[in-house]
């Protein structure tokens, strides 16, 4: 092995300085993904307002010294220019990108029916404007599951922790009234 490293050139060592942990990270970062969530990576939530700090990301850097580093041993390999390994770097984040937000785009369809939350009570999580002055969020029990929801109200502002039922849905959020006490 000490052999085979030391007839490596300078730019083949540092490439593969690089290659063999960011492999490793990629790896570890995709087990993870797979059996703990990928959710909980990188901060949150993204509108998509195209800001750059969606560029760079922890994930995003493994992923361009990943491509960066294949790319430039196969760029050395081959005798072409190390420029390459870049522009590999780069496609692989412009890919890496593609399909998060291919993934963000998808919703998770169930066999959840919004009506059936009609008449059901829920308590308010995220306070709910008054006078359908915008939307909150209430915690409802229906089909077998517990499920946050976006709640609005033509009545008074419905603070945190306030029970509500539903009077219907329009628009895939919840009307709700305050419960008399």
């Amino acid at each position: 092995m000490q052999e085979w490293w030391i007839s490596l050139t300078g730019v083949q060592q540092l490439l593969w300085g690089l290659a063999i942990p960011f492999t490793l990270l990629f790896m570890l970062q995709m087990v993870v993904a797979l059996f703990i969530g990928a959710d909980d990576g990188d901060g949150g939530d993204h509108d998509g307002s195209g800001d750059a700090s969606m560029f760079f990301t922890l994930r995003n850097a493994i992923v361009f010294f990943l491509g960066f580093s294949w790319g430039g041993l196969a760029c050395v390999e081959a005798g072409i220019s190390i420029v390459w390994a870049i522009l590999i770097g780069l496609f692989m984040v412009a890919l890496n990108l593609l399909l998060l937000k291919g993934l963000a785009t998808l919703n998770e369809s169930g066999n959840i029916d919004l009506e059936n939350t009609v008449g059901k009570e829920a308590i308010v999580s995220i306070s709910i404007p008054g006078k359908f002055g915008g939307c909150g969020k209430v915690n409802i029990s229906f089909q077998g599951r517990l499920e946050e929801l976006e709640a609005i109200t033509e009545g008074e502002k419905i603070t945190r922790g306030h029970t509500v039922k539903v009077v219907r849905v329009s628009n895939n959020q919840l009307i709700v009234n305050p419960l008399e006490i």
